[in-house]
């Protein structure tokens, strides 16, 4: 069983695991008359999205599938993470806290001081007690064994991090205490980090979700020491891949829910970048690092040489060819859909998207019905398409959505995309085989276009 497979269920607590039923219901509106004139005029969505209100069941399942040959090179690699993750999850050794007596006596008034800010030495070191009391409960295995007192904890905890410092006074004493409160909070997880599976991981979503500010114009200050925090998992070599799969959800989520600064987002593309150069890693695990980068949000470095961060990253996978299709997919829809500015051309792009889409239309017509095909399908498709009305507001550098949006006058652009979507939409709607003339008008374009190839895009 791949590593990642173990955390599905604590991701979906986190973020969702992945965002295709939302962008294949996207595909069914917008591209409804491209699919008509498929096999079928059923909307690809249909057979394969969840009932309303209700998680994508297919999800698990999605996250073993492969659309081309595994590396046979990386089963080793693969197998020592496997052997990782089971000696990590064996881990039996509960992080020492205070009586329950004590914490009895001690609980009320902890409480009442998180919403009153109390910040005093006695405050501080009782609070660091009560929270060392409720977090460690996560480093025994009989409380993980039941998935209720996981989800209540997060829930209380959820609950007092949102009111810490809520009565304080002002709004700068607020601020003052909750970063004294996120830090105790920060410390106390951060002895969970080489404890059994379970207990990482509630450390992780526990962090994720600090903050210490909502400003006047509606932003949310993350808490950078647990944004550093959640990073040093990522590049810590004796973390698993189980434990960074979860952590790169978390950073996901902390770069959606907050306003990280432009610095920390320089850091984050980078260590994100670091972790996808290392060899052998399971997919599940690479599309969520790339999922991370679709929600930074600055198309440049801010400190230094003004270098591309995320659309470097994109780049360079859609471009090595032993990278895994699902992977290279999902970083041709960041092309379209992440960071960006005036200064890129999207002229040779565009025509590295389209190799991509013609070799994915081989591997496809070799297995066709693959789950994993519409994903890459239709990743492809938003490469460079808008998914709503709202992806055709001229905002950079997330807007607008799509090659064909954001390079409106390029030939290039407009003629590869009409033949990429005769290809990712059949990898979406995942049944007949891709046409061979399809796949040929799409290799001629490619041929006549070879000049892209030594074009700087940047």
């Amino acid at each position: 069983m791949p590593v990642v497979a173990r955390c599905i269920q604590i991701l979906s607590g986190i973020v969702a695991v992945s965002r295709s039923p939302l962008i294949l219901l996207a595909v069914c509106l917008i591209g409804r008359g491209l699919v008509q004139g498929q096999e079928s005029s059923e909307p690809p969505a249909k057979a394969n999205a969840a009932p309303q209100g209700e998680p994508a069941a297919a999800q698990p399942a999605q996250e073993n599938q492969e659309v081309q040959p595994a590396d046979q090179g990386c089963m080793k690699k693969i197998t020592e993470q496997q052997t990782l993750t089971r000696k990590i999850r064996a881990i039996n050794n509960p992080v020492a806290r205070i009586p329950d007596k004590q914490y009895l006596e001690i609980r009320r008034g902890v409480a009442a001081g998180i919403q009153s800010g109390a910040d005093g030495a006695a405050d501080l070191e009782n609070l660091n007690l009560y929270l060392s009391y409720r977090l460690f409960q996560a480093t025994r295995s009989e409380f993980t064994a039941n998935p209720d007192n996981a989800r209540n904890l997060f829930n209380e905890i959820d609950r007092e991090i949102r009111s810490a410092g809520s009565q304080a006074g002002n709004a700068q004493r607020t601020k003052t205490y909750r970063q004294k409160y996120c830090d105790a909070v920060l410390a106390v997880a951060k002895k969970m980090f080489d404890n059994n599976l379970d207990a990482r991981s509630v450390a992780i979503h526990v962090i994720k979700e600090l903050y210490i500010n909502k400003t006047p114009a509606g932003l949310t200050e993350n808490h950078s020491e647990s944004m550093a925090a959640l990073l040093g998992i990522l590049k810590d070599p004796e973390q698993p891949d189980s434990v960074k799969v979860t952590t790169a959800a978390a950073v996901l989520y902390v770069l959606s829910n907050t306003s990280v600064i432009p610095q920390e987002q320089d850091s984050i593309s980078d260590v994100i970048a670091a972790e996808l150069d290392r060899p052998c890693l399971e997919v599940g695990y690479q599309m969520n690092l790339v999922d991370a980068l679709f929600a930074i949000t600055r198309a440049r470095k801010s400190v230094g040489a003004a270098n591309t961060t995320v659309m470097r990253t994109f780049v360079k996978l859609v471009d090595e060819r032993t990278r895994p299709l699902q992977v290279r997919c999902h970083a041709a829809y960041g092309i379209g859909q992440g960071a960006y500015d005036a200064k890129i051309d999207f002229d040779p792009l565009t025509w590295k998207v389209a190799n991509l889409t013609l070799e994915a239309s081989v591997f496809f017509n070799q297995a066709p019905g693959n789950p994993a095909w519409q994903q890459c399908g239709t990743d492809l498709f938003f490469a460079y398409r808008h998914a709503d009305k709202n992806g055709l507001a001229k905002t950079p550098p997330m807007l607008p959505q799509g090659m064909l949006n954001r390079a409106p006058t390029s030939v290039p652009v407009k003629e590869s995309g009409e033949l990429v979507f005769k290809i990712a939409v059949p990898l979406i709607t995942n049944r007949a085989k891709i046409p061979q003339g399809d796949q040929v008008a799409l290799k001629k374009w490619i041929d006549d276009n070879k000049a892209l190839a030594a074009k700087a895009w940047e």
